[in-house]
């Protein structure tokens, strides 16, 4: 597990919830320390995309019990910065389309959307 996964899974504040069909929740809180924010900007950090996108992807992994990897960005819209020990909350559906994997997220803070997008993931192929 690299060190974007652990601070990702340190980051979470409560299990999933399963919301609906294929559809689940988790709150995070993202500390200064968390090395997302490396560099992402000094003096006014802001938790960058691809950590928002890993944070979705971790969560699928987790509720499906299978290792997964980001295949493609079909959609994304950054409405607002998240900010460190800021409550982020995560929500996606999850749905099979013409054999493809996609998750339909939902980033929010304090119960404004901050973050949209659609995400194709893949099952990640066992070594041989």
């Amino acid at each position: 597990m690299n060190e974007l996964r652990k601070g990702i899974a340190a980051a979470a504040v409560d299990d999933i919830v399963v919301t609906g069909p294929e559809t689940v929740t988790r709150r995070y809180r993202f500390s200064s320390d968390f090395i997302g924010f490396s560099g992402h900007f000094p003096g006014d950090p802001i938790l960058p995309a691809i950590a928002q996108m890993r944070t979705v992807v971790s969560m699928a992994e987790e509720h499906s019990g299978r290792p997964l990897r980001l295949a493609a960005v079909e959609f994304a819209k950054f409405l607002s910065p998240i900010h460190p020990c800021e409550e982020v909350r995560v929500q996606y559906r999850r749905r099979t389309v013409a054999g493809k994997i996609l998750c339909d997220a939902t980033l929010s803070v304090a119960g404004k959307t901050v973050a949209n997008f659609q995400l194709e993931l893949a099952e990640e192929e066992t070594p041989r």
